[in-house]
């Protein structure tokens, strides 16, 4: 699998001739770096280049591309998992307590939440104290979340319309994890993200979940979020053993992003 191209070097030290306000301003945070999304620039960059825990660094990258402490940027953590908590089932108190369940905490990190739209599900994760720091001192408001819950809102206003009640499988697949979405009668039955590195982990985690939820061939369709190029080793390894696959963008998506660790990801914000 190609992997996406990272930028590096002092490119933002080149002035950019972007609008004074950023209305579609976003930082996309990832392990080693993140994707910067701005009316100017989309690009991603490593944090070995810009360290975004670093205050006046972040003060120089903000100058040089001309973005204010006016706009308002997204905050969307792509850096650690996260967990589907039922809204009902939620209790703030023990948010910690049933993440550490689900994975492991790391440090200088703290537990965060969101509510998706329709209010059914509560989003548990990690994030970066400092980086959330940094950019909460150069920012008037930040808004801060998971691209889970992004991922979710925008799969449950797609299927709005759908009256068949049939099983559905959504594909998003990443640079290196994936995620899977089963839902049914437009409610969801699980969620969950898997790493990846090649065909047949991707197999190797695709066949589990259907092994585990007894979902017998062709009783279900398998909807991949985009047809990319990419991943085309991935579309047929699945075409092998299952007739019913689909794509929410048929062709490839203008906004689809190849710099962006999780390409289809810039058609959704």
């Amino acid at each position: 699998m190609k992997s996406a191209r990272m930028e590096t070097g002092q490119q933002f030290l080149m002035p950019k001739n972007s609008s004074i306000i950023n209305s579609k301003l976003s930082f996309h945070i990832f392990n080693d770096g993140f994707f910067l999304n701005s009316n100017s620039e989309k690009n991603y960059f490593l944090y070995e280049d810009i360290n975004l825990s670093d205050q006046k660094e972040l003060v120089e990258f903000l100058k040089f591309n001309e973005i204010g402490n006016h706009s308002e940027p997204k905050i969307i953590f792509f850096d650690s998992p996260s967990m589907f908590i039922p809204s009902k089932l939620h209790d703030y108190k023990n948010s910690k307590g049933f993440l550490s369940n689900y994975t492991g905490l790391k440090p200088n990190y703290r537990v965060a939440f969101d509510i998706t739209q329709d209010e059914e599900i509560c989003v548990t994760y990690q994030l970066n104290k400092k980086i959330e720091k940094s950019l909460n001192e150069c920012f008037k408001k930040i808004e801060h979340k998971h691209y889970s819950t992004i991922l979710y809102d925008h799969l449950k206003e797609y299927i709005k319309s759908d009256t068949d009640g049939k099983l559905k499988l959504f594909v998003n697949l990443q640079k290196n994890k994936f995620d899977l979405l089963l839902i049914e009668n437009q409610n969801l039955i699980v969620y969950n993200s898997f790493p990846h590195s090649s065909t047949d982990d991707f197999m190797y985690y695709l066949f589990a979940l259907i092994e585990e939820y007894k979902l017998s061939v062709n009783s279900f369709d398998i909807l991949f979020l985009a047809k990319l190029e990419v991943f085309k080793n991935y579309y047929s390894s699945v075409t092998n053993f299952h007739d019913k696959i689909k794509f929410v963008e048929n062709d490839s998506t203008q906004n689809t992003n190849n710099d962006h660790p999780s390409p289809y990801f810039m058609n959704i914000i």
